[in-house]
Parts: structure tokens; C-alpha cells; sequence
């Protein structure tokens, strides 16, 4: 898609910058990054992954975490959480941090422009509200990394939990169940089962208005983007898709990776 044309047109531009952000801000999730976290804290798996992203939240109950995380089954979300939380949850925030960070500086030391990338996504974070999504809120006011590398994998992170938030409540909006939202997207039924959904299919009478409403929900999602990418003017838009095109291709050498992770970062 040409960058002009994208930046030119509010949520065309959203959703063309979407995959990108999903990419760059869920990969560490997967990543040998975190599953060190985990050993860091006597946890592996899902708890490490709940702890570690939702401990911003603090020393909640399941069900606030549930409330938050609507893609994953409540009673999927309330036994990693109890597990997880056997751990120091500061602690449990700062070492998932790290290895977010650590992340970026193994994947995005070289990109040339990582500097200009990352202050483009910290003016964007900065002027975004963050009405309707608490964990982009909760990771806003943590320490940003001092380094551009690890900094831009933060940032993008954040970006990735605003528009999840916001993505949950453009689901919910259209009457499709988060689960149906996860079946019907990039990675089908073996995503949903990956998200702890024991049911991976869609009813037979469902199946197309989930499709309809899917897309529905997505365009949605954009639109309300659209109010944090307006932060940048219209030459700034331009120069953050192409740079984010650029640190996926560093990042992702192998673009079938990067596509795989935004598929299950557009989920959450």
C-alpha cells in the first residue's frame, strides 16, 4: 500500500500500520526472552505470561484479570493467574520488562533508524488516552529503557495493548463472542486452542454473520486508532509506516514469522 495514500486516510492508516505494531509488540511474548523470565521467577508457560503482563493491574482478583485478558477462557485466565501470582508481582513486572527490553536490544540493535522509530512511538504513546484499555494504561507508567532498542520494543508494546483493549470492546460491540472473534481470524482454530478454547468451531448458523462481524469489529478497532496516529502529522504517519515496514524486516528476516505473530497479537 502506497505510504502517502495510508497516511492520508485516517483508518486506512490504522489498519495499515496494525500488523506491524502486533508483530513488534507481541513477539517477545514467545520469545526465549520470556520464557527466561519465567525460570527468573520458579514459573513457565501461561502463568509467567499473565504475571508478567498483568501484574501492571496489581494484586487483583482472576476475575479483573479475566475482565481485561476477554480472549482467553475466564476459568484459562483464573488458574494461571492464582499460579502465577505464587510469585512477587513487582518483581514478577520487572523481570517480564526486562525481557521485553532484552528483546529489542537482540532483534532491533540493528536497525538503523531505531532511534526516529522509537521517538515516533513515544509521541504517539504519550498522546494516546487510554480510556478502554487499563494494560496499555499500566505499562505507560513503567521506566522506559534508556536504550533505542530496547525502548521501541516497549513502545510497541504499549501500542499492541491499546489496540487490544480497544479491539476487545469493538468484539464485544458487535454481539460475536471473543472466542468466536479468535476462530474466525488470521489463525483459526489451532489459534483459539493455543488461547485455552477447548471449542474451536463455529456453529454452522453463526458462521457467516461471525464473518461479517469480524471484519466489522476490525474496522471499528481502526477507526478508534485513529485518534492516537492523528498525534503524528501526516509526513510523520508516512515516515512511521515506512520505518515500521523496515524494523519488521530486521526483526523478522523471515516475514512468514512476523505474519505469524500478528496474527496472535491481533487476537489478544
Amino acid at each position: 500500500m502506497d505510504d502517502v495514500f495510508a497516511a492520508d486516510d485516517d483508518v486506512a492508516y490504522a489498519a495499515r500500520v496494525r500488523s506491524g505494531v502486533g508483530s513488534l509488540g507481541g513477539a517477545f511474548f514467545l520469545s526465549q526472552e520470556a520464557k527466561q523470565a519465567g525460570k527468573d521467577l520458579g514459573l513457565r508457560g501461561w502463568p509467567t505470561y499473565f504475571v508478567g503482563r498483568c501484574g501492571v493491574l496489581g494484586p487483583v482478583d482472576g476475575d479483573v484479570v479475566a475482565a481485561v485478558c476477554g480472549f482467553f477462557p475466564e476459568s484459562f485466565v483464573h488458574k494461571a493467574w492464582d499460579e502465577g501470582c505464587e510469585a512477587d508481582l513487582s518483581l514478577a513486572v520487572e523481570v517480564y520488562l526486562q525481557a521485553c527490553q532484552n528483546w529489542g536490544r537482540s532483534h532491533l540493535s540493528g536497525f538503523s533508524d531505531v532511534d526516529r522509530l522509537a521517538e515516533l512511538a513515544e509521541k504517539v504513546v504519550r498522546g494516546s488516552q487510554a480510556i478502554g484499555a487499563p494494560l496499555f494504561a499500566g505499562w505507560r507508567v513503567l521506566p522506559l529503557a534508556e536504550d533505542s532498542p530496547g525502548r521501541l520494543a516497549q513502545l510497541m508494546t504499549m501500542l499492541r495493548e491499546l489496540r487490544g483493549g480497544l479491539h476487545l470492546a469493538a468484539v464485544m460491540s458487535t454481539g460475536m463472542t471473543p472466542r468466536e472473534a479468535i476462530v474466525a481470524g488470521p489463525g483459526g482454530a489451532s489459534n483459539a486452542a493455543f488461547f485455552g478454547w477447548t471449542e474451536t468451531e463455529i456453529e454452522p448458523h453463526r458462521f457467516d454473520f461471525v464473518t461479517s462481524a469480524r471484519a466489522e469489529a476490525e474496522r471499528n478497532t481502526d477507526r478508534m486508532m485513529t485518534s492516537s496516529w492523528l498525534v503524528l502529522n501526516l509526513s510523520e504517519r508516512a515516515e512511521f509506516a515506512t520505518l515500521l515496514d523496515r524494523a519488521v524486516d530486521v526483526a523478522f528476516p523471515s516475514r512468514g514469522d512476523a505474519a505469524e505473530l500478528g496474527a496472535v497479537a491481533s487476537a489478544q
